[in-house]
């Protein structure tokens, strides 16, 4: 989560001091491709009417809500078993790799599984391809 500073932070979007936190939604940092269009929200806070009136706005705040949702505890459930992962130690996350829908690498954004696991995963020959390929793009 964005960590902010009443009239420190600065809004990426307007690039203005934040002046309350009534004004501003805080991002997780749930992007790491830079090059992502939604990369500017990822562990930011942003005014509330800048995000409303971004271009991306609202699709930022959608994937943001289902980041939410998707790392709860309760939710933490593997891919490859679909058994809760009960140890921290185990939990391996993928946040949003692309916004992109047409991409090929938006089907394992938020891919949630045990590490014990890795080695059945039946995807992990075709995601290490398509991570390869998207990066060299």
């Amino acid at each position: 989560m964005a960590i902010s500073f009443i009239e420190q932070s600065i809004c990426p979007l307007c690039r203005e001091k934040n002046l309350s936190l009534e004004e501003m939604y805080s991002f997780p940092s749930f992007v790491q491709n830079v090059k992502d269009p939604l990369y500017i929200f990822s562990d930011s806070s942003v005014h509330y009417k800048c995000l409303y009136k971004h271009d991306y706005g609202k699709e930022a705040l959608q994937f943001a809500e289902f980041y939410f949702v998707r790392t709860k505890i309760e939710n933490r459930k593997c891919v490859i078993d679909n058994k809760l992962i009960a140890h921290y130690d185990d939990y391996l996350f993928i946040d949003l790799l692309t916004s992109d829908a047409n991409e090929e690498l938006f089907t394992f954004n938020f891919t949630t599984m045990n590490k014990r696991n890795i080695s059945k995963w039946m995807d992990r020959s075709r995601f290490i391809k398509v991570a390869k390929e998207f990066r060299a793009n």
